[in-house]
C-alpha cells in the first residue's frame, strides 16, 4: 500500500507540474500575441486599438517579459499624443503616470532609467511643474548617477525653470 500511495503522489505531483508548465506556456503565447498584435495596430496608426492590447498585457500579464516594454509603448503613444480624444495636458499627465509606473513595477528593467528621465523631462519642460520636475530628476540622478542620461539629467536639473534666452545668457557668461 505505501508502494502505491508514493507512485500516486509522485503521480499527482507530476501531473500539477505538467499543469503548471502549460498554463505559463499558454499565457507566455497569449502575451506575445498580444504585443504583437499591438505593435502592429500602433504600426498602422491604429492607437486606441494598440492601446487596448497593451492594457490587457499590463493588467492580465504583468509578470510577463512584455509588461514592461508595454506599459513604455502606452507612456511614448500618451506623450505622443497619439491616443484620440484625450486633451493634450491629460495626455502628458498620462504620459508621465506610465513612464514612472514601469520605474517603479520594473526598476531593474532596462527602460526603467529612461522612464524616470522622460517622467521628469515631460513635468519640467511640458507641463510646467519644477517641484515636481526637480524630484523626479533628483530621485533619477540618486538611483542612476552613472546612467548615460545622468549628464543631460544634471542639465535640466540646473536649468529648470529658466527661458531659454536666461540658459543662453547663462552659457554665455561662462564663456
Amino acid at each position: 500500500i505505501k508502494i502505491l500511495k508514493d507512485f500516486f503522489m509522485k503521480l499527482h505531483t507530476s501531473i500539477l507540474l505538467s499543469t503548471i508548465v502549460l498554463i505559463s506556456a499558454c499565457s507566455s503565447h497569449k502575451d506575445r500575441a498580444l504585443f504583437n498584435s499591438a505593435a502592429e495596430k500602433s504600426k498602422a496608426k491604429n492607437y486606441s486599438e494598440a492601446l487596448k492590447d497593451y492594457q490587457e498585457i499590463i493588467n492580465d500579464y504583468s509578470g510577463s517579459e512584455k509588461a514592461p516594454e508595454s506599459i513604455f509603448s502606452v507612456a511614448a503613444m500618451y506623450h505622443m499624443n497619439q491616443i484620440p480624444n484625450v486633451p493634450k495636458e491629460e495626455s502628458l499627465k498620462k504620459a508621465v503616470e506610465y513612464y514612472q509606473k514601469l520605474y517603479q513595477q520594473f526598476p531593474k528593467d532596462e527602460r526603467a532609467p529612461k522612464a524616470l528621465f522622460m517622467s521628469g523631462f515631460i513635468l519640467a519642460n511640458e507641463l510646467r511643474n519644477i517641484d515636481a520636475a526637480r524630484l523626479t530628476y533628483q530621485q533619477f540622478l540618486d538611483k542612476f548617477p552613472k546612467h548615460e542620461l545622468a549628464t543631460p539629467a544634471r542639465t535640466e536639473l540646473d536649468n529648470l525653470g529658466k527661458t531659454p534666452e536666461e540658459i543662453l545668457q547663462q552659457q554665455t557668461a561662462k564663456k
